[in-house]
């Protein structure tokens, strides 16, 4: 079955970001496996290439390259922070992609896989506009990142003690992005396996 890694930009707690990939991984868990990374599972100090040969860094950023490795999409829920993706989550693809650089035994653990861009913000934009950011980012390693993205400005107006209840226009337009990156998904999930058929 198709595995979706769904990853949030935010640290905080309450994000609406990480809320919101609570809420499409709803309308997704029906059709694939869903592979959530917490914040609190990340252990990485700010990228330093003079602490890449520290093993117990090497471990804990070896365990997250197979988290990206072994899944078929990304959903990546991020803020914006004055304007730019968050330091946390540029940190952690900053280590991920580096490690097939300093161990051979690795290699590009986002070359060619589908990223759906999420953003949820307090204000008028919707975080629309670090999507560039991110989107020039996963494409720099390797990354296939979908052309629509799914941007929430006001979130806290959407949020109510029963999770979010978004008006039935909103609601459709990210069903209907959603369904197309579920699309490209099963397509890599299958090229995949057709891949270690042939091997």
């Amino acid at each position: 079955m198709t595995k979706i890694l769904l990853l949030s930009g935010s640290q905080r707690a309450e994000s609406f970001n990480s809320k919101l990939l609570d809420h499409m991984a709803q309308g997704m868990s029906y059709r694939c496996v869903i592979d959530t990374l917490e914040p609190q599972q990340v252990k990485l100090p700010i990228f330093d290439q003079d602490l890449e040969g520290s093993p117990a860094l090497v471990a804990q950023v070896a365990w997250l390259h197979e988290r990206f490795r072994s899944c078929d999409g990304i959903v990546v829920a991020s803020p914006e922070y004055n304007g730019q993706i968050t330091p946390y989550l540029k940190n952690i693809i900053d280590w991920v992609s580096r490690l097939a650089y300093v161990d051979s035994r690795f290699q590009n653990p986002f070359l060619d896989h589908p990223v759906l861009l999420c953003s949820a913000s307090t204000g008028w934009s919707g975080g629309a506009v670090a999507i560039p950011q991110l989107r020039s980012l996963f494409a720099y390693v390797g990354g296939l990142a979908l052309g629509d993205a799914v941007c929430l400005p006001y979130a806290q107006n959407a949020w109510t003690e029963l999770g979010y209840m978004f008006d039935p226009v909103f609601e459709a337009q990210m069903a209907a992005t959603v369904e197309r990156f579920m699309a490209l998904t099963d397509a890599f999930s299958k090229s995949r396996v057709l891949q270690a058929m042939a091997q």
